[in-house]
């Protein structure tokens, strides 16, 4: 009787070992079949098309280089109005909302006919004039990178915008893109227009992370070839060699025209003035710039 339970038991062992053996085989096989191997090679992201308008026109609303004819307020911070045939775009708003206010009204600019605004980073001398906006187009449209700080997006927020964050390149009208932000700090995006015959004009705000890798990274999302860019640049105080490099970097991506104001220091305006005459545009408030036909 021993004998017989002690064969049952040793039977029962080889036929558990045996079951284990093939449910692990076929898990194998089963693994195999849905786990495939990578490819070797991921294709290339797709540039966005952006389409083209037939001309864009800037005109510099706050700047804290001061109009010659003495008509505008100068302050620290910059604005720039942009428009093109069918859309225009405020593109930051200056440190104050009174400097914005008396600067469009003696420019004769109807704040109504803004279709957006795009905030380029966080700062105050950027962003300050937003009261005046929210106070005349409630609701409007305000593209912010989405790396800017909760406590400035919430502020914007509680003016009544409408907050759109906005990390990638992005096509926010035909022609007209936000150029996705990048890290300074803080986060920035910029502004490119691509107009037909010429290429895109670039508007940057401060230029936290470098101008020239703000325009370089715009050729590379749109594919485009970068034909101005306009803004601060955030190099006051610096080398005459860091100079050169970021001049010579703009004009390699085939950038023709230069316009530094705001925080770009005077530098970079004797430099471009003395040494690429060819390329440079000298802007201040009020400076209106026509692109295109």
């Amino acid at each position: 009787m021993r004998c017989l339970v002690t064969r049952s038991i040793s039977l029962f062992i080889l036929i558990i070992i045996v079951i284990v053996v093939v449910v692990m085989s076929l898990g194998c096989v089963i693994f195999r079949n849905i786990v495939k191997p990578l490819p070797k090679t991921i294709s290339k992201p797709v540039s966005p098309y952006i389409g083209s308008v037939r001309n864009v026109e800037l005109i510099v609303i706050v700047d804290n280089y001061p109009d010659p004819n003495g008509r505008l307020v100068n302050a620290w911070g910059l604005s720039i109005l942009v428009r093109t045939p069918n859309y225009t775009i405020l593109f930051d708003t200056g440190p104050n909302p009174d400097a914005l206010e008396y600067n469009l009204r003696v420019l004769g600019i109807d704040p109504r006919s803004i279709d957006c605004v795009v905030i380029s980073h966080e700062h105050g001398d950027h962003t300050g004039g937003l009261e005046y906006i929210a106070s005349i187009k409630p609701g409007l449209r305000v593209y912010v990178p989405s790396g800017m700080n909760s406590y400035t997006k919430s502020w914007i927020r509680s003016l009544g915008f409408t907050v759109i964050e906005t990390s990638n390149t992005t096509i926010i009208h035909d022609g007209v893109a936000i150029v996705g932000q990048l890290y300074g700090p803080p986060f920035e995006q910029a502004l490119a227009v691509n107009v037909r015959g010429y290429g895109l004009v670039i508007i940057v705000g401060c230029s936290h992370p470098g101008v020239d890798r703000i325009v370089e990274k715009a050729f590379r999302d749109l594919g485009i070839k970068p034909y101005l860019v306009i803004g601060g640049f955030h190099l006051a105080g610096a080398s005459i060699e860091k100079l050169e490099h970021i001049v010579r970097n703009l004009l390699n991506l085939g950038i023709e025209y230069i316009a530094p104001i705001h925080c770009s220091g005077t530098d970079i305006r004797e430099l471009l003035n003395h040494k690429y005459r060819e390329h440079y545009i000298e802007c201040h408030v009020g400076s209106v710039i026509r692109i295109g036909k």
